[in-house]
């Protein structure tokens, strides 16, 4: 005869005064917070003992076997202390010597029941309550098992050396992006993919018909966004290519597709038509034209000069879930997330070393912003090359001699799909659970 699934709450208090899980502790005299050791799978000093508690709560409560994977038990373990009111107050995950997790005890309910009681006398509100709360747990579950191969939690180390791929290392100078420090990155940056081999980037998806009905509609939606989101990240891998627009006095002189998932540097050689793959780098070469358009000889012949001094130019490249950028050449080159920068804080692009310029969790906080009725996230970088940006004057980037636009086309994919569906359309459970789950891996 099976056993029947004990409560959570009364169970936890009982593994907690017990002391029989390293880590497992009260960290306060009222037995009101409690740590957990949370140490990531891929650390060098990660062992059986860290995901005791979780296996432990995966063998009374049918959630998971002994003998299953130890990332699912932790997954059921947080998403049943969240459907039963628990709370962090402090996650110190990716701390080198203790990863931890601080919880709070849910106050209504200290003795084990539910925070509304186990009457049948429930109002209509509280079965409500008590169903959504059931449906919400389920649907974290299954979205997490779709998670599962989403690793983009930081690495063992706070700071990693940039470095090829070993199938790149031998066409890799190491001196073009290794021996540089990046905090909080992966080893290895994306490898270069051809476009039409591999694994594919996503595609824009159709819109529902108009006149569809509207829960359908917005669940289609849903759904799309998060295979697109899928797509986007795949393990701790941000896949995307590029769209580069270059701006000579806020006018376009040049647009080209970067199909390379590793990234691209800015040059200034003329006889580049086109983007054309450095196989010592793996990043592709993109070239500022000449300014024979321009009408006004001075303002041509000061571009003309900061084209000259571009030398190895501006590198932007996606390492693990970040785009990076790097100054190569003499021109010093300045950035932003906003075309309309008012902030009046130039900020450079770091010469020294990749420099972070966008964290792909930045795009999920953004997305999940949105949806709670907030701007949506910014799908691109703006580069102004050897003038100030943003303007310390509050001067706009139209009247910047060169300002290059860098499109990150799966941000822009994603960014279309939730402005042309409205906000509304993505006020999904099942969504914001998957983004609040992503952001938590991040």
């Amino acid at each position: 005869m099976s056993h029947s699934k004990p409560l959570l709450i009364p169970w936890l208090r009982s593994q907690v005064d017990s002391g029989r899980y390293p880590g497992v502790a009260w960290t306060n005299p009222q037995h009101t917070e409690f740590c957990v050791p949370w140490k990531h799978a891929l650390r060098q000093d990660s062992s059986r003992v860290d995901v005791l508690i979780f296996k432990a709560w995966a063998e009374v409560s049918g959630n998971g076997r002994a003998q299953g994977d130890p990332s699912v038990w932790k997954r059921n373990f947080r998403s049943a202390l969240r459907a039963k009111g628990f709370k962090l107050v402090s996650d110190n995950k990716n701390d080198a010597a203790n990863p931890h997790k601080v919880f709070s005890w849910p106050e209504e309910a200290p003795s084990g029941g539910l925070a509304f009681g186990l009457s049948w006398k429930w109002t209509k509100l509280e079965k409500m309550i008590f169903l959504t709360t059931r449906t919400y747990l389920l649907v974290s579950d299954i979205l997490e098992e779709c998670l599962k191969g989403m690793n983009i939690e930081p690495p063992t180390e706070g700071i990693t050396v940039f470095e090829s791929p070993p199938e790149q290392q031998q066409q890799h100078n190491q001196g073009v992006i290794g021996g540089h420090v990046l905090p909080e990155q992966q080893q290895y940056p994306v490898a270069f993919e051809d476009a039409v081999g591999g694994v594919g980037l996503p595609e824009q998806p159709a819109y529902p018909m108009d006149g569809a009905v509207g829960v359908a509609c917005d669940q289609q939606m849903v759904e799309q966004f998060k295979d697109t989101m899928s797509k986007t990240m795949v393990g701790d891998h941000f896949k995307t290519q590029f769209r580069v627009l270059v701006y000579y006095r806020g006018v376009k002189v040049s647009e080209q597709l970067v199909e390379n998932e590793a990234g691209l540097r800015l040059v200034y050689r003329p006889e580049l038509t086109q983007p054309v793959l450095d196989h010592e780098t793996g990043l592709f070469l993109v070239s500022l034209p000449r300014p024979v358009a321009m009408l006004d000889h001075t303002q041509a012949n000061l571009t003309q000069r900061i084209l000259d001094k571009l030398g190895q130019g501006l590198e932007v490249g996606v390492s693990g879930p970040v785009v990076y950028g790097q100054r190569l050449g003499e021109i010093k080159a300045f950035w932003s997330l906003c075309k309309f920068d008012h902030s009046r804080q130039p900020q450079e692009v770091s010469k020294l070393e990749p420099q972070p310029l966008y964290l792909f969790k930045d795009f999920v906080r953004g997305m999940l912003d949105f949806i709670t009725g907030k701007e949506c996230p910014p799908c691109s970088l703006y580069f102004c090359l050897g003038e100030k940006w943003p303007d310390p004057d509050n001067r706009p980037l139209e009247k910047k001699l060169i300002t290059v636009e860098v499109v990150l086309t799966s941000l822009e994919i994603l960014k279309s799909m939730a402005v042309g569906g409205g906000a509304s359309s993505l006020h999904s459970v099942e969504l914001q659970i998957s983004l609040e789950e992503m952001m938590e891996l991040c």
